[in-house]
């Protein structure tokens, strides 16, 4: 027995880019079985469905697929927006040194829970101790890939702008890193996959870096790493390396097919040509970029062939917002008003995310065949009428307050705008504790001022 989707409106994101007005979708279990025009699938299906849903005035899509995630750094909401570039050394890192391993989990559950909320369906996610938030993860019935931060170089002495890299540091953080591999890895009836994450270039030794190659391709992964995010990070790289940033990525095997570039908003044509000729995949995180009054060349990027997907970072909890960034950065980047259009940044949203995810096959369209990651909008809301193009009304003017039904697998994990498989309010007060919990220890070590 499956559930049926009818009379709604059904953007594909598939290579046609179809989109079925009245359309249904078929699922049985964690696959969509078909999708069609609405009259002709409902007569053929409604009598093996154990569940019909009325679709009248809403609009199916695939499920957004979000290549970049920080879900425990919205402990800085509201303290890191304008801090600038002397957000990473002078506030992510020394947190890391006092947040604890509950603060994590419980302010990690409620970025998923905001994400989930907001559409997503698949998350790239990247966290200090990220084993802690893979139970929540499993519970609320998202799909994550999860990695381990990685950072050799000791974070005190970061913010005095020194370097200094540490073996020890280095073989404890790999050992956790191929050991939440081991341990989580295709679990969750698939949905939980592990990849290798060292944090950035000017933060990881050539060894740390090649040692993640090297589990990676011996335990099946992808990998990620933040690139381009700062002329800081280019000129530190150079001080410390003796390299680019690009070219210190790429010697050590983080740039490469299975890898995604996180941010690459600073960035040189050479190291576009770096990123077109490896293969890699950028993850845009526009939101943030044009937080730090920068933008990365998405169209440049695009044109030279390389798969840009988008990612919310941090802090942010609404990724509609992000979808509608990269249209505004793309064309104040280029002083074109068609630089980039709603359907190009819903497709960066689903299908270039399902590639980064190298699961293309699997999620980011809806399609028969493919697994049963869907969302629905209630478009019989203020601000959504009326519905000329359904593409452009998502990307442009809908919020998460606007999802009414989240799918995983075939699995509903939000109905009728409330959350299904997680206590909403105690996730938020959970998270609320530990950011009080972990600021008063922040401020005790490196006072109160830090980046400010």
């Amino acid at each position: 027995m499956g559930t049926l989707i009818k009379d709604a409106i059904v953007i594909t994101v598939d290579s046609a880019r179809r989109i079925l007005d009245p359309g249904a979708v078929y699922i049985e279990g964690a696959r969509i079985v078909e999708v069609g025009p609405s009259a002709e699938l409902a007569a053929r299906r409604a009598g093996f469905a154990s569940r019909v849903i009325d679709g009248r005035g809403k609009v199916v899509a695939p499920g957004f697929v979000n290549v970049h995630s920080h879900a425990g750094f919205n402990i800085f909401r509201g303290r890191s927006e304008d801090a600038g570039f002397k957000a990473p050394t002078g506030l992510y890192f020394p947190m890391s040194t006092v947040m604890t391993r509950e603060d994590r989990a419980a302010l990690g559950a409620l970025s998923y829970a905001e994400l989930v909320r907001s559409g997503c369906t698949s998350v790239m996610e990247l966290e200090e101790d990220v084993e802690c938030l893979a139970p929540f993860v499993e519970t609320l019935g998202v799909r994550s890939a999860m990695g381990e931060m990685l950072g050799d170089a000791d974070p005190d002495k970061m913010v005095k702008g020194e370097f200094a890299f540490d073996e020890k540091a280095n073989a404890e953080q790999m050992a956790r890193a191929t050991g939440f591999a081991q341990r989580w890895h295709t679990k969750a009836d698939g949905r939980i996959t592990a990849i290798m994450a060292p944090n950035m270039t000017i933060s990881s030794s050539p060894a740390q870096l090649r040692a993640a190659r090297a589990a990676a391709d011996k335990l099946g992964l992808r990998l990620t790493i933040h690139l381009g995010w700062s002329a800081f990070e280019h000129t530190t790289a150079r001080r410390i390396h003796n390299q680019g940033s690009f070219e210190f990525a790429r010697d050590n095997g983080l740039v490469a097919k299975d890898v995604v570039a996180t941010h690459c908003y600073v960035v040189a044509d050479s190291d576009i040509d770096i990123l077109a000729e490896s293969g890699a995949h950028v993850a845009h995180c526009p939101l943030m970029n044009a937080f730090r009054g920068l933008i990365a060349p998405v169209n440049q990027m695009r044109a030279k062939g390389i798969n840009v997907a988008l990612g919310i970072d941090n802090m942010f909890g609404d990724y509609f917002d992000v979808i509608r960034s990269a249209v505004t950065c793309a064309r104040i980047k280029t002083g074109d008003p068609v630089a980039l259009l709603s359907s190009d940044a819903l497709e960066m949203a689903t299908m270039a995310g399902a590639r980064a995810m190298g699961m293309e096959k699997e999620i980011g369209s809806v399609e028969a065949g493919k697994r049963a990651d869907l969302i629905m909008l209630d478009f019989r809301a203020l601000g959504l009428q009326p519905v000329l193009d359904p593409v452009q009304n998502l990307a442009y003017h809908a919020h998460a307050h606007d999802v009414d039904m989240v799918m995983v697998d075939g699995r509903i994990l939000v109905e009728g705008g409330e959350m299904k498989t997680i206590d909403r309010l105690a996730v938020i007060d959970a998270a609320t504790r530990a950011s009080k919990s972990a600021w008063v220890r922040f401020e005790k070590k490196y006072g109160a001022t830090i980046a400010a």
